[in-house]
């Protein structure tokens, strides 16, 4: 206990690293020789009902840090968590825990050849996608966002809860895609809203909000798709008219060996060319375009089998996304810091 003023004072000097927080917990680990003497001294004396050390250290400490620095203490959810730990020769060592954050963010992605993903940065609470197709490639929209988030937060690990997904070749346009993104371990917790580009403007992030719990999953949303498609002959405008009717339809189809429903909201084709054209739709976030456009592999219905000849599909873009999830929407149209 005389040590108190000394393992507060080097507390305190600990917070200069960059830790910002408006919470706090303090917990301690004391020897089990400590406690053992304690017990025995009040089994002797028939103390009953009075403190244990243990708790009248952490009372002490607590308020003499919360004065020190004017904080306050949340024993269910703190910004900060605090571990003291003291040994049998008195000596003592802090470990520090900042609970995780969580950033409502939007990416544009200006450039096709940059994968959504990569391979090996795990993936949290990951949705269908409108493609999984996504290549090695020298970086990775994950790789570069995961780099700069963690540089603005001072955070060792970043875990990211997509909304949906597109080819490596797709661009991603209007107001851009959201997602959130976890912070593991972040000193600095209390982020401006913002944007920037990132790698060569390939990329525009845009870092909306800060809370400190992920919304409940999954989030749903629709997506403004743009479809280019080739064909095995040339199509004309009449060739297309049956396109249309696929709105309001509700589309089948397989991934990973699960049958999955989509409802398709409008189709309307945009482009024609030759042997190519182009759709604009809009679906339920989470169809698998290129299934969708050729039907190679279980999907129903269609684009191949409604026109009755075979169809590939050259590249999408994404337009917009909408999201329908009324508690994911607040978190990208109010920014709040935690």
């Amino acid at each position: 206990m005389s040590k108190l003023e000394t393992i507060n004072s080097a507390l305190v000097s600990r917070m200069s690293d960059g830790y910002e927080f408006r919470t706090f917990q303090i917990g301690v680990s004391l020897p089990s020789s400590y406690i053992e003497r304690e017990d025995n001294i009040r089994s002797r004396l028939k103390v009953k009902g009075r403190n244990s050390i243990k708790n009248q250290l952490l009372s002490n400490l607590r308020e003499m840090f919360k004065r020190a620095l004017m904080k306050e203490t949340d024993y269910i959810s703190p910004d900060l968590r605090i571990d003291l730990v003291i040994n049998e020769k008195n000596e003592f060592f802090f470990n520090i825990i900042p609970t995780p954050i969580v950033l409502a963010c939007k990416y544009l992605k200006k450039r096709r050849g940059i994968a959504q993903k990569h391979k090996g940065l795990s993936i949290a609470k990951d949705q269908p996608l409108e493609d999984d197709s996504q290549c090695d490639n020298s970086f990775s929209l994950e790789e570069v966002v995961s780099e700069y988030l963690k540089q603005l937060t001072s955070g060792v690990k970043v875990k990211f809860s997509w909304i949906g997904g597109e080819d490596r070749e797709s661009l991603v346009l209007g107001k851009g895609r959201p997602f959130f993104a976890e912070i593991i371990k972040p000193k600095r917790r209390i982020i401006p809203e913002h944007s920037i580009s990132l790698k060569e403007k390939g990329i525009e992030l845009f870092v909306l909000s800060v809370s400190k719990n992920l919304p409940q999953y999954p989030v749903k949303f629709d997506t403004l798709t743009r479809v280019s498609i080739v064909t095995e002959r040339l199509v004309s405008n009449k060739d297309l008219e049956c396109l249309p009717s696929l709105s309001g339809r509700t589309i089948w189809f397989k991934n990973k060996k699960r049958i999955i429903r989509r409802e398709m909201h409008s189709v309307k084709v945009d482009k024609i060319d030759g042997k190519n054209f182009e759709l604009e739709i809009i679906a339920e976030g989470g169809l698998h375009i290129k299934q969708f456009v050729g039907g190679k592999e279980y999907c129903e219905p269609n684009i191949s089998t409604v026109l009755g000849l075979k169809c590939e599909c050259l590249n999408f873009d994404i337009i917009d996304v909408w999201l329908r999830d009324q508690q994911a929407l607040k978190a990208f149209q109010r920014p709040s810091n935690s």
